[in-house]
């Protein structure tokens, strides 16, 4: 999997990738250059909310996809808001260049994520997107990896590779995407790995929303005034889901119970939120020492990277030796680096080439992942 040994048949492909973290905020859009090998980043960027009831349905569906799931009606009114108000981001991200965007890479919003039962689900209609933005359109990037065994998580590992690649960076490196949930790629000389491996900033942001009212934790401010309990902390670590080895991924509410947890319920809010961000920092300590990674630099991003306590408290557990830094003092755009990343993934599926890897979903062998919804052609005039 080594970069070099690549090749594409696709000429450059401008492309716009969209993507909607689990917290359901609103949706990251940008437009990149590529081939599905190497990629240019041209700086048109933007964040576009979710209309206020659009996020509430989605919130809902979210905390109970079973019975959501079992409201065809509403469900399918969910999908095509979703998809009109991706539709929207893409002609005003579009209306800010004179370059003709030939693809669009759909993530959809995820709500449920289930890889033991091989089930996932991410709203929104790629077709009906393609319709309405009259552009060609790839979606539904992780059916295809859960089908041939995998996880269908995560998508990153590859992207990482080329970013590193392109920057000239150390090897090892390791990244990590701290949104929802925190998922890291290794990228060493000849390898390529990666995986989910703990919370990031869901059940610090559910624990705001449901105890304070607010959105998240600015700057961790609140945090970092609270003192840590440490037999919760240990207590967390004891998920089994932190007991797997190699390939894996999860879900925001995998680890919703903690927030039962009396140690959390009846603590101040400060010290919850301190205990909170301690098992995402926690969980990467341990996921370096049981991988056995041996990074020389750590490249945080996502909306976690905003959060300076959690910034310090990770620095605090890491080995020495590993240099921390966010994506964008390395150079990238730590905002869009997965909007970009469906908009490489969309060339990739455009150029046959794979996604997803045994190493890193743990499918059975690499899957080219996506599905390609063609925009309407015009009619011929009579």
């Amino acid at each position: 999997m080594d970069k070099m040994t690549q090749t594409s048949l696709l000429a450059p492909l401008t492309v716009i990738g969209l993507m909607s973290g689990t917290s359901a905020d609103g949706i990251d859009a940008c437009i990149i250059s590529t081939d599905g090998i190497g990629a240019t980043r041209t700086g048109i960027r933007g964040s576009f909310s979710y209309r206020p009831d659009i996020q509430r349905a989605i919130v809902a569906a979210r905390s109970d996809p079973s019975s959501w799931l079992a409201e065809p009606n509403r469900r399918e009114a969910l999908i095509n808001a979703i998809t009109q108000d991706h539709a929207s981001a893409v002609l005003a991200l579009a209306a800010e260049t004179d370059m003709p965007i030939d693809l669009i890479g759909f993530h959809g919003q995820t709500v449920y994520h289930n890889p033991a039962a091989r089930r996932t689900i991410q709203l929104g209609n790629g077709r009906m997107l393609a319709q309405m933005t009259g552009i060609d359109t790839v979606y539904d990037f992780r059916h295809a990896d859960m089908e041939a065994g995998g996880e269908g998580a995560p998508l990153a590992p590859i992207y990482h590779q080329m970013l590193a690649t392109e920057a000239g960076l150390g090897l090892p490196v390791l990244f990590l995407n701290l949104g929802g949930v925190a998922n890291v790629s290794l990228i060493e000389q000849d390898r390529l790995t990666g995986c989910d491996i703990g919370p990031a900033n869901g059940l610090i942001d559910e624990y705001c929303q449901i105890r304070l009212g607010l959105s998240f934790d600015k700057d961790g401010a609140r945090a970092a005034t609270g003192t840590i309990d440490n037999s919760f902390v240990e207590h967390a670590l004891q998920h089994p889901f932190f007991s797997k080895q190699g390939p894996r991924s999860l879900d925001r509410a995998t680890f919703a119970d903690l927030l039962d947890d009396p140690r959390i319920t009846t603590a101040p809010a400060e010290d919850a939120l301190a205990s909170l961000t301690e098992v995402t920092a926690r969980a990467i300590q341990l996921y370096i020492k049981l991988s056995g990674a041996t990074p020389t630099q750590l490249i945080l991003s996502g909306g976690g990277t905003k959060n300076s306590y959690l910034r310090r408290r990770i620095e605090a557990h890491l080995p020495a030796g590993i240099t921390c830094i966010t994506a964008d003092e390395a150079g990238f755009d730590s905002d869009m680096m997965e909007a970009e990343l469906i908009a490489y993934l969309a060339a990739r599926k455009c150029a046959n080439l794979p996604a997803t890897f045994p190493q890193t979903t743990r499918a059975s062998s690499p899957q080219i992942c996506g599905v390609i919804a063609k925009a309407p052609q015009p009619q011929d005039s009579v």
